[in-house]
């Protein structure tokens, strides 16, 4: 500790003694003082209270490397050296020193475990966040690459479909449902294609309720107002609406006055039609 003096006062010895920093002449120097002014004392006290919140006061920073290795060699020499500083010890006959700079390496490595923590929690944080976005793309790929199958699907199972209207001979018939779709309460709607001479019946329908297994669709055709419905084959959409068969009779496609869909049962008599599902439009 370096003195202004050779003759330091009695706030340099209070300081000295805070700071564990006396020589052996000092604390005699300090002992002596005591003695005769005993309100040092409560000087002492004062001075070893106020040393002791500075460290509460230092904001909470990350040492370097080279700090942390320093911090960690005192600390260790500190420990290491402490059974041979009590022995000679200059000991000044007052209340035992609560607080010394010593308590520092406590609340520095305290700062130092703090901010590693933050950091790992942060990391932590971050490699959470980044899981989840993976995981909600991964989602929304496999959504897309489904939503393509299904367009692929459709696309080979309409080209029948597209080819036939590309065909200038071929007639559309617009139906329409009875009675609204039981699930989105929508009227069904469909277009038939079908070629006079031809029996195959292309038929693309949208909203029309899917069937039980004893159930199935089968299309009538009119030929006259008066005239008795004709059977023209049964049919099952698949999952994009679109449904084809050959009609048992070649009249069933010859200009009808109207086509009639009816839900029956497989194994029903072909001579009479069931509920109506759906009608053409005049």
């Amino acid at each position: 500790m370096i003195r202004p003096t050779n003759d330091p006062n009695q706030t340099d010895l209070v300081a000295g003694y805070i700071l564990d920093d006396l020589s052996h002449e000092e604390a005699a120097r300090l002992n002596q003082a005591l003695a005769e002014t005993p309100t040092l004392y409560e000087e002492i006290e004062s001075f070893q209270e106020a040393f002791s919140l500075l460290p509460y006061d230092m904001p909470i920073l990350e040492p370097s490397a080279r700090l942390k290795e320093k911090i960690i060699s005192a600390a260790s020499q500190s420990i290491a050296g402490a059974s041979i500083e009590s022995s000679h010890s200059n000991v000044v006959p007052i209340a035992s020193r609560r607080r010394s700079w010593k308590r520092w390496i406590p609340a520095i490595s305290t700062s130092i475990a703090a901010v590693a923590v933050t950091a790992l929690g942060i990391n932590q944080v971050l490699l959470g966040r980044q899981s989840q976005q993976m995981a909600a793309l991964q989602q929304q790929l496999e959504a897309t690459n489904n939503e393509l199958k299904r367009l692929k699907s459709e696309l080979q199972a309409n080209q029948t479909t597209i080819a036939r209207l590309s065909q200038p001979d071929t007639q559309v018939y617009s139906l329409v449902g009875a009675a609204p779709n039981p699930k989105n309460r929508r009227l069904a709607t469909a277009r038939l294609l079908a070629k006079p001479g031809d029996v195959t019946i292309t038929l693309v329908a949208q909203d029309l309720p899917k069937l039980a297994n004893n159930q199935i669709y089968r299309l009538w055709s009119v030929a006259t107002p008066s005239a008795a419905p004709m059977y023209c084959g049964q049919f099952r959409q698949d999952d994009s609406g679109t449904a084809q068969w050959v009609a048992p009779n070649a009249a069933c496609t010859k200009n009808p006055s109207q086509l009639l869909i009816t839900l029956d049962a497989p194994t029903d008599p072909i001579t009479s039609a069931g509920p109506l599902v759906m009608r053409s439009l005049s």
